[in-house]
């Protein structure tokens, strides 16, 4: 449950914005796998943002951001200064990845493209082992903490393809 009140307030964080319109959504980077190799997809959420009738957060705009399992706090360490190069690898799970404090590079071996997520941003990782021969690479700057969030099951947040490259922005989209 405590997780779920630091998801919903994370969201409002990173998604801000004053349109009030209901067809809004988050954008969000996505790594996917296809015919065995790792890119990104710039995903909008569905459905979008509703207006909540909550305690602590009424008329707020808020975005389900789906079941979690088994949730991670990842904190990278910071004695040298040193980014940390996770190598090539696919994800652990089909998950959000939360940056709480930092930021990471993410890049692709056999793609074209990647995208940078600093403190308070997020993104997807789904190119789980199978799905992906090579994996991407993530470079996290030193002192990073993140939450590694799995989707139960394995099964992403429903969503809309918006672009098979990295999104423009994390904020919101029409």
């Amino acid at each position: 449950m405590l997780l779920y009140y630091f998801l919903l307030s994370f969201g409002a964080l990173v998604c801000g914005g004053s349109n009030q319109s209901g067809n809004k959504s988050l954008l969000v980077n996505a790594i996917v796998g296809k015919n065995n190799i790792s890119m990104v997809e710039c995903w909008k959420v569905e459905p979008g943002y509703q207006v909540s009738n909550v305690s602590g957060t009424v008329g707020d705009k808020v975005l389900q951001l789906g079941n979690v399992d088994n949730a991670v706090y990842i904190i990278i360490p910071d004695d040298d200064g040193k980014p940390n190069n996770g190598g090539l690898h696919n994800g652990a799970h089909a998950q959000w990845v939360f940056a709480l404090t930092g930021g990471v590079n993410v890049t692709f071996p056999d793609a074209p493209g990647g995208f940078t997520v600093s403190a308070g941003g997020l993104f997807i990782s789904t190119d789980v082992l199978g799905t992906s021969t090579l994996g991407h690479q993530s470079i996290w700057a030193a002192g990073s903490i993140f939450i590694q969030a799995p989707f139960p099951d394995g099964v992403a947040i429903n969503h809309t393809v918006i672009a098979n490259q990295s999104c423009e922005e994390n904020y919101l989209a029409k």
